[in-house]
């Protein structure tokens, strides 16, 4: 998981880092990433990403941050592949009725 910088685009390799201060004095460095082309700072810690987050609209009024999940699939549990599915139920059939029912 990386958080990410909206809006700020590297125009021909210009910028290769942005230091951004976090609300407790902290700076991180976003790099740019050529394969999401993104500037990018991958957390170590919840308490990291809290603090980059809190900054968005008060220390950076113009600055938007967003979270980019990496695109690598789920492990599957062992087996997972050789379980047979369930087939969907079907529906109930009605019971046919011998004699009506009298009307009062």
């Amino acid at each position: 998981m990386k958080i990410i910088i909206l809006g700020k685009k590297n125009m021909a390799g210009t910028v290769p880092a942005i230091r951004i201060k976090g609300m407790s004095q902290v700076r991180y460095n976003f790099e740019w990433d050529k394969d999401i082309r993104f500037f990018a700072y991958e957390p170590e810690n919840q308490k990291e990403i809290d603090d980059i987050f809190r900054t968005q609209g008060k220390l950076y009024r113009s600055m938007f941050f967003s979270v980019f999940m990496d695109e690598k699939p789920v492990a599957v549990s062992a087996g997972a592949e050789d379980r047979p599915r369930t087939k969907p139920r079907k529906k109930a059939k009605s019971q046919p009725v011998e004699e009506p029912v009298m009307t009062a």
